[in-house]
C-alpha cells in the first residue's frame, strides 16, 4: 500500500502581528513549523506502516523554505519527501492549491492519502474535499481513529462531528483529514541525521502543469484588518459576579433572545440560497440573514437542508427544499444541479462539518470560489463581500469571488436567529444514497451536556477547576439551569469534557450573551472561540491570569466557592 500525506508549513499564529499603517501581516521573524493537525497524519501514516508494511510519501506545497517540515517528516519516518515548489504556484487560494495538490496525486497514485483537517494559519477545512473531488478518490473529514484491514479495500473510520461520531466504512482510494485526536505524533529523534538530500523537488515542468495560481485562483483577498481586544476588565467581588449571572438565569435569558422579522416579497433580483445541514439554530440564523440582504436587493430567500421542517417554524425564508439524507455526495451533487439551473446571486452554507464537507465539494465540482468560515457577509455593488477570520482570528480578511455565484460558509452563532409568522412553503425532495460509504454505528453524544453555539449562557471550564468532580458538578449545575458547558484544550485532552465541547482555535468559536470563565487561564487559542461573546465574567484564584485581560468582569477568588453558589441557586430556582 502506497500512502501519501499532504502537509504544510505554518507560522505560529501566536506570534503574527498586523501593521495598520500598511494594512499587512508581518511574518519576518515569526517562526515557522509543521502545522500540527498534518503532523498527526504523518503519524498516523507511520503507524500504518509499522503494521502492514506501508509505503509513506510526505508532499508539501509551498516556498522553498518548507523543506524544513518535509525533512522532519523524514527524520520519523517517511520513505519518501516532495517539495512541490514553482514560482507560478505561488499565491494560490484553495481552489488552486487543491488543484495543483490533485494533480500529484493523480501522477502518484496513492492508495491513501492523509491530510489534516485544517491549517493553523488558514482554518478554512476545504482543501481536503476539494482535493478529494479533484483526484476522484472517496473522502471522510475530521477522522480521530483509522483501522486498516490488510488486504482489502475497505476502511473502517471513525468521525467525529458536532453531536457525536460515526462509524463509516468506505473503500479506497480515499483521501481522510484527521483531527487532533486521532493521535499524537511522535518526537524526532535527537540523534536523527541531516536528510534535506533527500526531498526531491517537483515544479510546474516536472508535473507538465501549466498554471498561474494567482490567475487561477477563484478568491481575492481584497483588504486584512486586525481584530483588538476591546475589553476592559472591571473587578468585582465574588457577591457581585454571581449576582449578574443569577440576574440572567432568573430573567429566564438563557437562551438567545429571537427577534421578529417580516419576508421580504419583491423577488425581481432573483435568488438567494441558503444551505441549512443538520443544525436547526444555524438554519434560522442562516435565513434570518439572507432574508435581511434580499431586502435590500429584492431577492427570493430559498433554504434547503436536512433538518425537519417541524423544527423549523417561522424561519425567515421564502421557500424551504426538505432533503430527508445525510449522505455529503448526494447532498452536494443536488445542490450542484440547484446551482447550475436556478442560478442564485450567492449560497451561504453553514460552517459545520457537513456543510464544509458539502460546500469544498461543491466549489471543486462548479469552480465557484469559495470563503470558509465567515464572521460577516454583505452585498456590496453586485458582489458578495465576505469577511473571514485567520491566523487564530486575530485577522479579519475581506474578500470577493471571481466567479457567480459566490460561495461561503458561516460561523454558527454569528447572526441573529429571527422568526416571522409567515406559514414556510415546505417542498419535499427524495434523495438517493450515493453508495460511497456506510454508517455503522452512530455515537450521538450525552444529552447533558448542552450545545454550545445556541446557548446564551455558557461556563468554559479550565485546570483551575480540578478534577472529574468538580466537572460533573457542573455539567449538572447547566443541566439544571440550561446552561452549556465548554473547556479550554487542556481539559478536553484530560478526557474530563467531550472534544465536541472545546472551545477555541481548534474547538468551537461561540457568540453567548455571558460566558462565565471558571479557573481557565486564558490562553491566546481558547480566547480566539471568545471573541463574539458579548461579555465575560472570570473567575480565577490568580490574580495575574492573563483571562483578565480579555474579560468584561473579573472576580479573584477560588472556583470552588462560585460552584457551591451556583449548586445553591439550582435549589432557589426550581
Amino acid at each position: 500500500m502506497n500512502i501519501l500525506v499532504l502537509i504544510k508549513q505554518v507560522p505560529d499564529v501566536s506570534k503574527i502581528t498586523f501593521n495598520p499603517e500598511t494594512g499587512r501581516i508581518v511574518r519576518e521573524g515569526v517562526p515557522l513549523n509543521m502545522n500540527s493537525f498534518d503532523r498527526r497524519a504523518v503519524e498516523e501514516a507511520l503507524r500504518i506502516k509499522e503494521k502492514s508494511g506501508a509505503h509513506v510519501i510526505v508532499a508539501s506545497m509551498g516556498p522553498p523554505q518548507a523543506i524544513d517540515v518535509l525533512e522532519e517528516s523524514l527524520k520519523m519516518g517517511s520513505d519518501e519527501a516532495f517539495l512541490i515548489t514553482d514560482r507560478k504556484f505561488g499565491g494560490a487560494d484553495t481552489w488552486a492549491t487543491s488543484f495543483i495538490l490533485s494533480h500529484f496525486i493523480r501522477m502518484k497514485k496513492p492508495d491513501l492519502v492523509l491530510a489534516g483537517k485544517y491549517s493553523l494559519d488558514g482554518e478554512t477545512s476545504q482543501v481536503p474535499p476539494q482535493t478529494s473531488l479533484m483526484s476522484g478518490m472517496n473522502f471522510v473529514s475530521n477522522v480521530s481513529k483509522i483501522d486498516m484491514d490488510t488486504g482489502s479495500s475497505m476502511v473502517t473510520v471513525e468521525q467525529d462531528y458536532e453531536r457525536g461520531t460515526r462509524v463509516l466504512q468506505v473503500s479506497l482510494p480515499l483521501l481522510i483529514s484527521v483531527s487532533e485526536k486521532i493521535n499524537r505524533a511522535r518526537k524526532v529523534p535527537e540523534d536523527a541525521p541531516p536528510m534535506k538530500d533527500r526531498v526531491q523537488m517537483v515544479d510546474s515542468k516536472t508535473m507538465n502543469l501549466d498554471i498561474n495560481a494567482v490567475e487561477a485562483s477563484l478568491t481575492v483577498v481584497s483588504g486584512t484588518e486586525a481584530l483588538h481586544n476591546q475589553r476592559n476588565v472591571k473587578m468585582i467581588s465574588s457577591d457581585e459576579a454571581f449576582s449578574i449571572l443569577e440576574r440572567i438565569i432568573r430573567e429566564g435569558n438563557t437562551k438567545k433572545r429571537i427577534e421578529k422579522t417580516t419576508l421580504n416579497r419583491d423577488f425581481t433580483g432573483g435568488t438567494v440560497l441558503g444551505v441549512v445541514l443538520d443544525d436547526r439554530d444555524s438554519a434560522m440564523q442562516i435565513a434570518a440573514k439572507l432574508n435581511d440582504i434580499s431586502g435590500e436587493i429584492k431577492t427570493e430567500t430559498v433554504i434547503m437542508g436536512n433538518v425537519d421542517p417541524q423544527l423549523l417554524s417561522g424561519m425567515a425564508a421564502n421557500k424551504y427544499i426538505h432533503f430527508n439524507s445525510s449522505d455529503v455526495y448526494s447532498i452536494s451533487l443536488y445542490i450542484a444541479d440547484y446551482i447550475k439551473n436556478e442560478k442564485p446571486k450567492f449560497v451561504i452554507l453553514p460552517s459545520n462539518s457537513t456543510g464544509k464537507d458539502v460546500a469544498g465539494m461543491i466549489s471543486a465540482g462548479l469552480s465557484l470560489g469559495l470563503t470558509a468560515d465567515c464572521v460577516d457577509i454583505r452585498y456590496e455593488e453586485q458582489s458578495l463581500i465576505q469577511f473571514k477570520p485567520a491566523f487564530g482570528g486575530g485577522i479579519v480578511a475581506r474578500i470577493t469571488s471571481k466567479t457567480k455565484p459566490e460561495m461561503a460558509t458561516v460561523r454558527p452563532g454569528i447572526f441573529i436567529e429571527k422568526i416571522c409568522e409567515d406559514k414556510l412553503e415546505v417542498i419535499q425532495i427524495d434523495l438517493r444514497n450515493s453508495g460511497k460509504y456506510k454508517i455503522l454505528e452512530d455515537r450521538v453524544m450525552e444529552s447533558r451536556y448542552l450545545p454550545l453555539q445556541s446557548a446564551n449562557i455558557v461556563i468554559g471550564i479550565g485546570r483551575g477547576v480540578k478534577g472529574k468532580q468538580n466537572v460533573d458538578r457542573i455539567v449538572k449545575i447547566g443541566q439544571e439551569l440550561g446552561i452549556a458547558v465548554g473547556g479550554s484544550r487542556p481539559v478536553v485532552d484530560m478526557r474530563l469534557l467531550p472534544r465536541q465541547q472545546q472551545i477555541g482555535l481548534t474547538g468551537l468559536a461561540i457568540s453567548p450573551e455571558l460566558y462565565v470563565a471558571l479557573g481557565v487561564s486564558g490562553m491566546d487559542y481558547h480566547i480566539v472561540g471568545l471573541r463574539y461573546a458579548k461579555h465575560i465574567l472570570s473567575i480565577n484564584n490568580d490574580p495575574q491570569a492573563p483571562i483578565f485581560k480579555y474579560s468584561d468582569y473579573g472576580c479573584v477568588d477560588d472556583v470552588q466557592n462560585f460552584i457551591e453558589k451556583l449548586e445553591g441557586l439550582i435549589s432557589s430556582h426550581s
